[in-house]
């Protein structure tokens, strides 16, 4: 993993087995500094307060406070935390709640650790990360709802809209463009304008914008 500088980690999961395995396998990496841990939402929150946690590993069912409430309140005063939300809960509404929440990534918890290293390090870099094994069911919702709700969203062309259900989850350039059959610099003129379309300023905020108006 490539990192700025060490982080310090937060893992909120009110399964002791989760906790404690997260933190054996990350504690090997040696870009991560000291490792904190949570069994709900509650005790994630306060732990937030009284330490510099840089990244939060954060599930959604957790008792006290769950999940997307922690997430809410955690980027609320804490906005620069990364939080990546790791869950057996996949379906596409749960993970558009929890982008508009604040998260900045998702994944699988039958993950493997490299997934993890993945994901940490996109969104140490200001990028948002989706596992490629739960990025079809949440194509497949927005462009559902772009069928139902024609009008969601009238500045983007159907391109664009099917070129954000793959940047929301996670893939590249090179990836959607081998998916459409496009050349990577159509892609890139693609992202330009609906940058420029919704006077965004990067991918992240393009993201955030779809989860915001429901077009995940």
């Amino acid at each position: 993993m490539n990192y700025p500088i060490p982080l310090n980690l937060l893992i909120a999961d009110d399964h002791k087995l989760i906790t404690d395995g997260l933190s054996t396998i990350l504690a090997e990496e040696k870009n991560i500094g000291e490792i904190y841990t949570a069994n709900n939402g509650k005790d994630a929150v306060d732990l937030v307060t009284r330490h510099h946690i840089d990244c939060i590993i954060m599930d959604i069912n957790m008792p006290l406070i769950n999940g997307l409430e922690a997430t809410k309140l955690i980027k609320k005063t804490n906005p620069s935390i990364k939080i990546i939300v790791v869950s057996m809960l996949c379906d596409a509404s749960i993970i558009s709640k929890m982008l508009k929440a604040g998260a900045d990534a998702f994944i699988n918890k039958d993950t493997g650790k490299a997934e993890l290293l993945k994901a940490i390090e996109a969104v140490t870099h200001e990028e948002k990360y989706i596992s490629p094994g739960i990025s079809a069911n949440l194509f497949a919702h927005i462009t559902d709802r772009n069928v139902r709700n024609p009008g969601n969203e009238a500045r983007l062309t159907s391109r664009e809209m099917e070129i954000i259900g793959y940047i929301a989850s996670g893939l590249t350039n090179q990836e959607i463009a081998d998916k459409l059959f496009i050349s990577t610099s159509t892609i890139i003129t693609h992202r330009k304008n609906m940058l420029a379309k919704l006077q965004l300023k990067n991918t992240a905020s393009l993201v955030k914008y779809a989860a915001e108006h429901n077009l995940l």
